[in-house]
């Protein structure tokens, strides 16, 4: 099995090409269109609304059927689709439509991580994971790339195609990926997978990894880029400024095991946290976009460290035979955090202004940081891997 490890990496790579060529494009897209701040931020939290909603279930279904590869089929298939709904027919409804196509795509992350740890011995789950979140970097810093290049040269559109462009490439290529079932004869009750949910280890992971998609999604995926084109910024330093966001996620997320051996996961966490509050307290306060790039990259390099470790540490006590159910609830609550990050920083810019609005948002990072300590001391998670 493991000599389709790099097919399945480039189709991960593609799937988040697919997902993330257009992202820094979509608020700036809707501003274009004289859409309201508000709705901008319900065209953003979408996609993680929809994820929200179907990651859960998804990962129940899966672990019924014993099936994963046909899951990633079908979200390459929607990330295909929401590129191509925006390039075809442009407007505020279609973002819409767009976001939320890619929350249903995202939805299959559930699967992909868990063929992935398939494939690899169980005490290798927070190194396996790093390397498919640097697949995931890799995809989404050239999506950011070259969906900047096409933006600069051909307008916004273009980087939309480009998403599904890639998206039907990756789909293509998904043919030859291998299924790696459960070795047990008999497929899990639904009684047994529901009470995956009751976990204390994967409720306080899930509920952390909440934070690190809030701060994501209202700042670098949100309106950061707001930031950035009140700054000046051309559609390519707009992609580019997506780069930075993915670029420590390429380097950093495979060493985030060795990490957490050496500091703990409490210590990982502090730090991750603390790191990107004080980022997303200065972004609005940049005067030059090249400070915008390095606060993006520090923001990031605690975001991205902080979701590796917590999704290694999300299966650690769940049965084999569950993970899709269990990474499906990891994903889904996260969920959460996608959607009320960029909807409620469009009402805090609307209500208070930019600078309030990244205010309030970086003093999440800081409750999660002392919640890590709570859920550590308490005995709710553990510190080691």
């Amino acid at each position: 099995m493991r000599n389709r490890l790099p097919l399945f990496y480039a189709v991960t790579s593609l799937f988040w090409f697919a997902l993330y060529a257009y992202v820094p494009y979509v608020a700036p897209y809707a501003e274009e269109m004289h859409t309201d701040v508000r709705m901008i931020g319900l065209i953003t939290g979408s996609y993680g609304f929809t994820q929200m909603a179907i990651r859960f279930p998804l990962g129940i279904f899966s672990d019924k059927l014993r099936k994963r590869r046909i899951f990633i089929i079908v979200g390459l298939l929607f990330a295909a689709a929401s590129g191509l709904v925006v390039y075809i027919s442009p407007s505020p409804v279609s973002l819409l439509a767009a976001r939320s196509l890619a929350g249903i795509a995202a939805s299959s992350w559930v699967i992909f991580a868990v063929l992935c740890t398939a494939y690899k011995n169980p005490d290798e789950t927070v190194k396996t994971m790093g390397i498919l979140n640097a697949c995931n970097s890799f995809g989404r810093m050239t999506a950011l790339l070259f969906g900047g290049i096409v933006a600069e040269w051909h307008g916004f559109s273009y980087a939309f195609l480009l998403s599904g462009l890639a998206g039907l490439v990756g789909l293509a290529l998904s043919s030859g990926i291998v299924e790696k079932s459960p070795k047990s004869t008999e497929p899990p009750k639904l009684s047994a997978l529901m009470d995956v949910a009751r976990d204390q280890q994967l409720l306080c992971t899930s509920l952390l990894a909440i934070f690190t998609q809030y701060l994501s999604f209202a700042t670098t995926f949100g309106f950061t880029p707001i930031v950035a084109t009140g700054l000046g910024a051309t559609n390519l330093q707009l992609g580019l400024l997506g780069v930075a966001s993915t670029l420590p996620g390429l380097f950093i997320a495979p060493f985030a095991g060795t990490l957490v051996n050496k500091l703990g996961a409490k210590k990982t966490l502090i730090y991750c946290f603390l790191l990107s509050a004080l980022s997303s307290m200065a972004m609005p306060l940049t005067q030059q976009i090249w400070h915008l790039f390095v606060i993006q990259i520090l923001n990031n390099i605690g975001l991205i460290t902080a979701y590796t470790t917590l999704m290694g540490l999300c299966l650690l006590k769940i049965p084999v035979e569950s993970h899709a159910t269990g990474m499906g609830f990891f994903q889904a609550v996260y969920g959460l955090g996608m959607f009320l990050g960029p909807f409620v920083m469009g009402f805090l810019i609307h209500e208070l202004g930019l600078v309030p609005a990244f205010a309030l948002t970086g003093s999440i990072g800081l409750v999660a940081g002392i919640l890590t300590v709570v859920f550590v001391n308490k005995g709710y998670m553990s510190d080691s891997c």
